[in-house]
């Protein structure tokens, strides 16, 4: 079996396989040919000999001569109403046809009288059993019998007077001739096959070793060159002008399409990875054995690890208390992804795992980390903040209803303790529609809604000034003194002229209020370099140094029993930086020392002309 693993023996063994097919088939046509020649002649012998007219003379000749009465009463001969002259004239005129219906040769003459007894026969024999043409014939029906597969073929004829039937005419051939012919036809065919045995495969071999062979193997030295990665080598083309060329030329153009689709995928695989070392979130990559075998630099840089050559997954999950290892992974009834959220070095990191190649056991695991400290920290405000809106409305409205249903209990109630409690509702009313004001503020402020007129023209002098004579009644109440102070001129503005007298106005009044009795207010503005510099300086009750980086933080108070008992409601702040930041691209400043004193910086660039 090994030699045919070659191509060239392959190819001479079906080309010879089909010519000993074709040689086979056509002799087996002769040979049927043949015989059926031989069943056509035997017909066609059958019919010239039996023609009409002697079917009439040999019809005459078995009626011709009746029976002697005395042949009839010795009972000397007995043949069912005929007589011996009939029976040798019958004979003689098939044996004057002998030579043409092959009696004597191959061929038996018989004839049978009406029961299908024989009466003569030509070769002096008796029938063994009665063919189906006797059974035929004796119910008045000419009738032959010849196969390609019999023993024989046989003829019978009777011979009738009016409609009884007086002979039957019987003649057999045992096909001897036909046996023979085919005989002799097999015995070429033998011959014919091994003389092409011993030539046509030769000389097969010969043909596609020069035609298909040879093309073939250079194709395939070309086809080793060019998986040798030399494709950018120059490869002529075929020369040949048939299938075998044109695969030719299709294998130097296949291997010029891989080498553009090998350089395209090298520089998508350096795309890659370029997008996952640049990558925001961390990437980990591990193998289905839980080795390490891809980091980005964020990754690093979340897990606080520069040394990653000890880290295989299962055991690094458990040490983080990740809850989850590789098998958990790939035994899930999920399609191989999982969360977990981990708080790691003061961070809170949302890991994603993805199972790749899960059915064949092949690929891995990939990781993404997400920092999501900051969005844990802004979902843990809004919490502070709705709880902190709950709080502040609440209290008002449980004064409101508690005053609210007093008076309603007591209407003989003194006019003095009417007002009293009718002036408290009020200013509770007045306290929750400033909470109200102030958060549809902040509202507007987020959404940049406040922003969407056409920006003013802004004196940053004048409106200072104007605030320091709006509120200096304020300050003389608490015997304060507020003053202002320019040190340099200062450039107009363009923007929202009410958002920047709202943040000027609550950072002054936050001042008067937190500045005990005699206290100072001091107020500044400068341009410096390319900002405008406005600063509040007090030497009132200050901040607490560790609640400075809360202090923007929305209802967000130092003391907040007395910052309620002075209207505070901890928007004041909160309203300012999302101004400044929002509409003038600024900032705002605290530094402040408990009991001695609070200065607010507000920083606003100057824009280019």
């Amino acid at each position: 079996m090994q030699m045919f693993k070659s191509i060239r023996i392959r190819i001479s063994t079906l080309f010879f396989a089909i010519v000993l097919a074709t040689e086979f088939s056509a002799s087996l046509f002769c040979i049927y040919r043949a015989v059926s020649d031989f069943h056509s002649d035997f017909n066609k012998s059958l019919s010239e000999v039996f023609t009409d007219k002697t079917r009439g003379k040999l019809n005459d000749a078995a009626n011709a001569i009746s029976i002697p009465p005395e042949q009839e009463a010795s009972g000397e001969i007995v043949m069912n109403e005929t007589g011996p002259e009939n029976i040798a004239n019958v004979c003689d005129i098939i044996m004057l046809r002998a030579d043409e219906l092959n009696i004597g040769s191959s061929a038996v003459f018989y004839l049978l009288d009406a029961d299908g007894n024989p009466l003569y026969s030509s070769a002096g024999n008796d029938i063994s059993e009665q063919s189906p043409v006797i059974k035929e014939a004796l119910k008045g029906n000419e009738a032959t019998y010849n196969t390609f597969s019999g023993d024989y073929m046989d003829y019978a004829l009777p011979l009738k007077s009016g409609d009884d039937i007086r002979y039957i005419v019987y003649i057999r051939d045992d096909l001897t001739a036909q046996h023979e012919l085919v005989k002799s036809l097999w015995l070429n065919l033998a011959v014919i096959i091994a003389i092409s045995v011993v030539i046509a495969y030769p000389l097969s071999i010969l043909l596609f070793s020069r035609t298909v062979t040879a093309p073939i193997k250079a194709l395939a030295a070309q086809a080793k060159r060019l998986a040798d990665s030399e494709s950018d080598r120059h490869i002529p083309r075929s020369d040949r002008n048939d299938e075998l060329g044109e695969l030719t030329d299709a294998i130097i153009y296949l291997a010029g399409a891989k080498k553009e689709q090998t350089d395209k995928s090298l520089a998508e695989k350096t795309k890659v990875e370029k997008i996952l070392q640049n990558m925001n979130d961390g990437i980990l990559a591990f193998d289905m054995k839980g080795r390490l075998t891809h980091i980005n630099p964020e990754a690093k840089r979340l897990l606080n690890r520069n040394f990653v050559d000890d880290i295989t997954f299962n055991k690094f999950f458990k040490e983080i208390n990740a809850n989850i290892t590789i098998e958990s992974l790939q035994y899930a009834q999920n399609d191989g992804s999982a969360e977990r959220e981990v708080r790691l070095n003061g961070q809170v990191l949302q890991f994603n795992f993805a199972l790749t190649s899960r059915d064949t056991g092949e690929g891995g695991v990939i990781v993404i980390i997400h920092d999501v400290t900051r969005h844990e920290r802004l979902e843990s405000a809004r919490r502070d903040f709705v709880a902190d809106v709950s709080h502040e409305l609440r209290t008002p409205l449980t004064v409101i209803k508690s005053y609210a249903d007093i008076l309603a209990d007591t209407p003989d109630a003194e006019p003095e303790v009417r007002t009293r409690f009718l002036d408290t509702i009020s200013s509770e009313t007045d306290r929750m529609t400033k909470i109200i004001s102030d958060l549809l503020t902040l509202s507007k402020l987020d959404v940049n809604a406040n922003y969407t007129r056409p920006y003013e023209d802004i004196d940053i002098r004048l409106m200072i000034e104007g605030l320091v004579e709006r509120l200096s009644l304020a300050a003389k109440k608490k015997n304060q003194t507020l003053s202002y102070t320019p040190i340099n001129d200062v450039p107009n503005l363009k923007g929202d002229r009410d958002g920047l007298e709202r943040v000027l106005t609550n950072i002054i009044s936050n001042a008067l209020k937190y500045t005990p009795s005699g206290g100072e207010i001091n107020i500044f503005s400068s341009k410096v370099y390319n900002d405008i510099l406005v600063k509040v300086s007090d030497n009132g009750i200050g901040i607490p140094k560790e609640q400075l980086p809360n202090i923007f933080d929305r209802f967000y108070r130092v003391d907040k029993a007395r910052s309620r008992d002075k209207g505070g409601t901890g928007l004041g702040l909160a309203i300012a930086k999302q101004t400044v930041e929002s509409a003038f691209n600024g900032k705002i400043l605290i530094n402040s020392e408990l009991n001695k004193g609070t200065d607010v910086i507000v920083s606003i660039p100057i824009p280019k002309k």
